[in-house]
């Protein structure tokens, strides 16, 4: 292979990348619509005081993921007749990498505000409270935690030295849950996977959603992990309100530890604080269990139903080279009629005579391509090989000429992602 040669195969590479991920990423953004319209419309009725259902409702969102290349697209009157438009519109290459350019830029930014929040928080005074390492800041801001795989707790200057060991205890406490409770490892899944879908604006919603679910999570385990009591952590919370408020009049007197927070939220999470039951840990795990099933066996059902990593395509094409023509595609008279191994290809003398006869060609520089893959209908396909033949007049019964593999560095990379 030539350097023009790999570089054009390449390029063609990236290009059937573009589309295979684009257009399975936008069909995943159609289905996360209905999702989060479910997701929403639970959490705000009949689960509404059920905190720990209530969170597990986001793991809805997990099989989305691998909705992209289910069959029901292809080979389903009603997904032809609905997606149909979508196939067609991201075909295109530069619809494609239009999308994906958007999806990078995006998560760049969120990387980017991440980044930069972590590098603020270094520089801070750290100290060690409790036992707990926590960085310390002048700034009038609510207690918070960053950082997925190496948490750090950053506390208000004013807290630090306003609260007493035990409260102080209390606070860490709560930020340690959320660490312990993986909230910071969702919240980074939940960037991914707005910046992967995010012609829907929904997702952009749906994160503060998240984090209010996730807090009133938070604040039900820390309470009973505490053994403060629903009454002494609601005075608590308030308490870092009051405090937080004296230090600049223009903080948000609505703030918790989870950050800024308006009115109407706020109240809610008081009430949920006064309404607190104890609960049982065998309770919560079998739900936690409950939900990883069940997420678990639709990603396994969602699986079963799409498209494999390639699929095989089974096919035999005889193409006259000097006509550019094909002049007979794969059927069963032909596949009767032609065979092949490693190595060599077998091909019975009278039925390509027949075929050749019928096409009214001359039977001379004949390529016959044989099988080859495909990632989804029409996205990604390759032939498996070829034979090429000079002419097809011989004696013999059955013509053999050699079997050339066509696959290539990039047809390989291909089939792996």
């Amino acid at each position: 292979m030539t350097a023009g040669d790999f570089f054009g195969s390449g390029l063609q590479f990236l290009n059937i990348c573009a589309v295979y991920y684009a257009i399975q990423l936008v069909r995943c953004a159609t289905f996360s619509y209905g999702v989060f319209a479910v997701v929403f419309v639970l959490r705000k009725t009949v689960l509404k005081n059920r905190a720990f259902l209530k969170g597990a409702l986001w793991s809805l969102f997990i099989p989305v993921l691998f909705m992209g290349k289910m069959k029901f697209f292809y080979e389903s009157e009603i997904g032809i007749s609905l997606f149909s438009w979508q196939t067609v519109l991201f075909m295109d290459t530069l619809v494609c990498v239009l999308y994906l350019s958007v999806a990078f830029v995006y998560g760049m930014v969120l990387l980017r505000r991440r980044i930069k929040l972590k590098k603020s928080v270094l520089t801070l005074e750290k100290k060690e409270i409790s036992d707990t390492h926590v960085y310390v800041t002048d700034l009038p801001v609510t207690p918070f935690v960053i950082g997925v795989f190496k948490p750090k707790i950053v506390l208000p200057k004013v807290i630090t030295e306003e609260y007493t060991e035990e409260e102080l205890k209390s606070v860490l406490l709560h930020e340690k849950t959320h660490i312990k409770l993986g909230h910071l490892l969702i919240y980074c899944l939940w960037d991914i996977l707005r910046a992967l879908l995010w012609i829907n604006p929904f997702l952009i919603i749906g994160a503060r959603y998240l984090r209010e679910d996730m807090e009133e999570i938070c604040d039900l385990v820390t309470i009973k992990r505490s053994g403060i009591g629903m009454y002494d952590y609601g005075q608590l919370l308030l308490k870092s309100i009051r405090l937080l408020k004296s230090e600049n009049k223009k903080f948000n007197i609505y703030a918790a530890f989870a950050g800024d927070i308006e009115y109407r939220n706020i109240k809610r999470r008081f009430e949920r604080i006064a309404a607190y039951k104890p609960y049982k840990n065998s309770a919560v795990f079998a739900v936690l269990t409950a939900i990883t099933l069940c997420a678990a066996g639709t990603v396994f059902w969602t699986q079963n139903v799409s498209y494999g990593r390639y699929n095989s395509h089974h096919c035999i094409v005889i193409y006259d080279v000097e006509t550019e023509t094909i002049f007979s595609k794969d059927n069963e008279g032909l596949r009767e009629a032609v065979c092949y191994d490693e190595n060599y290809i077998y091909i019975e003398a009278s039925a390509l005579n027949e075929f050749i006869y019928n096409s009214g060609i001359s039977g001379e520089n004949i390529h016959i391509y044989l099988d080859g893959f495909y990632k989804l209908p029409g996205i990604g396909a390759g032939s498996g090989g070829f034979g090429y033949l000079e002419t097809a007049d011989s004696e013999e019964a059955v013509i053999t000429i050699d079997y050339v593999e066509t696959e290539d560095f990039f047809s390989r990379i291909l089939k792996l992602i």
